[in-house]
């Protein structure tokens, strides 16, 4: 045990997602009074002109366990009313579904699914007209091309939305929609409890767009939203020059709002070592007093949220099975609080093994020394200078000379044997070997940066890191893009019109099907490619950056190409609705963005002629692109003849299928989804024919990959 008087209760796996919790039992954060307060209030607060509740705390604060729990307490407190008395409750995480579809569209889709026939038919059709008018409106979808990580992939999305809102019966205005659901909710009297979650995650154009359905619909009644956000990051994510009292909108939409209480730092140590408890199982503590000065001096004080805690303890969880016969608990404890709450420290510290390791020379110049401790503190900032240096003596008796003019002998021998950090023999076991497969060495950089001079050089290298398989799975090449998205910050120490022509040409090769489509944090890979190699080419004049994106175009990364062309693009207001940056802000000016556009789109069709752009990533990319260049009707030509190839079905079939992942209530994985833009793909491939070569592949079951059934299955996906 790592604790005498450590809770024996039970804890969850020793690692650990981000997982809300859900019941009262489950508190451990001091939320329950809150959680039953807001939940009386709900029950009895919302009547016939309903209500708009807002629950905000930090990220990381526990917010959706809050609300969990206060779901809980109006779930019980109802269970003494007959089932169809009982309020119903709605989540609804936009979250899920950003940047796949109209999100107002998603919304009334969860809101349909609960409901199913818990409710009378006039209010479902209620909400069914509503979907249907308020997905329509314009001035919801506004910004969403913009979002699409590809250009040429946004018109089509923006002509399905659009489509969506044509399609719908034009004899019923809005308000008179309004006034039949509200009718029908009168008339029922059943309440609905509508929960919006992780509004702050949303990009600005999208959570406007959620506050703009709220407020279309938050007198409807008997209904209550409760809209779950960081009230500071949603304030920014409303301002707009365009739009300067954006962030009044709050005030108009939401009629009370409450402050997630904090979290105890009692709570949240108590949360920690029930986890650490779990983790370590019998290992014991041979000096207390130094576990515990660690504990509360070097870990302790860094911990401010939940989040905070489970991001150390899931670390502590990967990295003690294989380290803990050769480093000890306190101090990789410690070190992981550094690492992941003080990198910059971090990455300092763990270069300077020969002056924190042993004994201080008495020797030392008090000057040197005061310096020393000055660049150590830099790293940090000011208001954590006095923890930083206690933590720092506690791990590295040595800096004590440093901090407190005191010295220390040093002991290496006992220092060696109990395996601690300050042996030079052990620190290099806590840094390098701390670090698993997801991390890459200090030492191993300078290779990295100097390979940017030689374009295959540096694509063979990505290559290497893409072929390396991961423990927790996918490859490496996004453990080599995170690496490269600290050192490209700064000017490099090579040619930087090199260095930015290799990571262009290199760029697809970052993009593994093994990795997926987005980062853990939720953004496309795209995404982590352009933001790499953005730095770099900003650097460079004018006459560079054409020639960079000039070569890239007939280079082995077409889409990586096509994506920074299409960033410089809406620099001039090109494919984009955001009011574009001043001219002397602008990175090219537009007769080489004309270049190189009918560069790319000839580029293009020489890959549709050789059969190259069967193996491109994302081929629909070029392909929208080439339609818009050349007229639906060449595209359509190509794919016609590509119909009469042995094979070349399923690639049109894979090429005009996108993929989703949704969840519904009480889903602990997402469900995979699959949707074909019928409208737009008709444009350029002959839907009909392929539909009819993909139900005779499943038919005949010819489709081991199930890429004609995903197909099929797009086909009469309705959203």
């Amino acid at each position: 045990m790592i604790a005498e008087d450590f809770d024996k209760r039970e804890s969850s796996a020793p690692v650990s997602a981000d997982r809300p919790l859900l019941k009262l039992e489950e508190d451990q954060l001091g939320y329950r009074a809150f959680a039953e307060v807001i939940a009386a209030g709900i029950l009895n607060g919302v009547g016939p002109d309903g209500l708009v509740i807002a629950l905000h705390g930090k990220w990381g604060a526990g917010k959706t366990s809050a609300v969990n729990m206060t779901i809980d307490v109006l779930e019980r407190s109802q269970n003494d009313r007959p089932v169809d008395n009982r309020a119903i409750v709605v989540h609804f995480n936009p979250w899920w579904f950003s940047e796949q579809e109209d999100l107002v569209r998603a919304f009334f889709r969860e809101v349909s699914a609960t409901l199913g026939t818990q409710v009378s038919s006039d209010v479902r059709d209620g909400f069914r007209k509503l979907a249907k008018r308020t997905s329509g409106a314009t001035e919801l979808v506004a910004g969403l091309a913009t979002l699409v990580g590809a250009g040429a992939a946004a018109k089509p999305i923006a002509d399905a939305i659009r489509a969506f809102g044509e399609g719908v019966d034009g004899d019923s205005g809005l308000e008179e929609i309004r006034k039949e659901l509200s009718e029908a909710l009168s008339k029922e009297q059943r309440q609905l409890i509508v929960v919006i979650d992780d509004v702050d995650r949303l990009p600005g154009d999208e959570a406007r767009q959620i506050f703009r359905l709220v407020k279309s619909v938050a007198d409807l009644p008997y209904v209550t939203y409760l809209l779950v956000f960081d009230r500071d990051i949603a304030a920014r994510s409303l301002e707009r020059t365009t739009d300067p009292e954006g962030p009044e909108w709050l005030e108009k939409i939401v009629q009370a709002s409450f402050d997630l209480p904090p979290v105890g730092q009692a709570d949240l140590n108590q949360l920690l070592m029930m986890r650490l408890n779990k983790i370590v199982g019998s290992y014991e503590v041979s000096d207390m007093t130094r576990w515990g000065n660690i504990l509360y001096g070097a870990v302790m004080p860094w911990l401010r949220s939940p989040r905070d805690v489970g991001r150390l303890s899931n670390a502590i969880a990967m990295l003690w099975p294989s380290l803990k016969e050769e480093v000890d608990f306190a101090d990789l404890l410690a070190l992981e609080t550094l690492r992941l709450f003080e990198p910059r420290l971090y990455e300092f510290l763990r270069t300077q093994n020969d002056r924190l390791t042993g004994a201080e020379p008495h020797r030392s110049d008090r000057r040197h020394l005061e310096a020393y401790g000055q660049k150590i503190l830099s790293f940090v900032d000011e208001g954590k200078h006095e923890r930083t240096k206690r933590a720092l003596c506690y791990l590295f008796p040595r800096l004590d000379a440093v901090f407190n003019n005191t010295w220390h002998g040093g002991d290496w021998r006992r220092a060696e044997k109990e395996k601690r950090i300050e042996s030079s023999r052990r620190f290099a076991v806590y840094f390098d070997l701390g670090l698993d497969d997801g991390a890459i060495p200090a030492t191993e950089l300078p290779r990295i940066v100097s390979a940017l001079e030689n374009s295959e050089a540096f694509r063979k290298l990505v290559e290497e890191f893409a072929s390396q398989v991961r423990r927790s799975g996918g490859t490496r090449a996004p453990v080599l893009l995170d690496a490269l998205s600290t050192e490209v910050q700064s000017e490099l120490n090579v040619d930087e019109k090199l260095a930015a022509r290799s990571l262009v040409e290199a760029g697809d090769f970052f993009l593994t099907d093994a990795d997926g489509h987005r980062s853990p944090d939720g953004f496309p890979r795209l995404w982590s490619v352009y933001w790499v190699i953005n730095p770099v080419l900003s650097r460079l004049d004018p006459h560079d950056i054409e020639d960079v994106i000039h070569s890239a175009i007939n280079g082995p990364s077409l889409l990586t190409a096509a994506f920074l062309l299409h960033s410089l693009e809406k620099e001039h207001g090109i494919s984009s609705e955001k009011d574009p940056p001043p001219e002397e802000e602008r990175r090219l000016p537009l007769a080489a963005i004309e270049r190189l556009q009918a560069a790319y789109i000839k580029r293009v069709q020489q890959a549709a002629t050789s059969g190259e752009l069967l193996n491109a990533r994302d081929p629909a990319t070029h392909l929208y692109a080439w339609r818009d260049a050349a007229g639906s009707e060449v595209v359509r030509s190509w794919t016609d003849k590509l119909l009469k190839q042995n094979a070349s079905d399923l690639w049109l079939m894979r090429t005009f299928t996108s993929r989703g992942v949704g969840h519904a209530y009480g889903d602990m994985v997402g469900r995979v989804t699959h949707h074909v833009h019928q409208e737009s793909a008709s444009e350029i491939v002959n839907i009909d024919r392929l539909s009819e070569l993909a139900h005779q592949r499943v038919l005949d079951k010819n489709d081991s990959d199930h890429v004609a059934a995903n197909f099929l299955k797009g086909l009469e996906s309705r959203f």
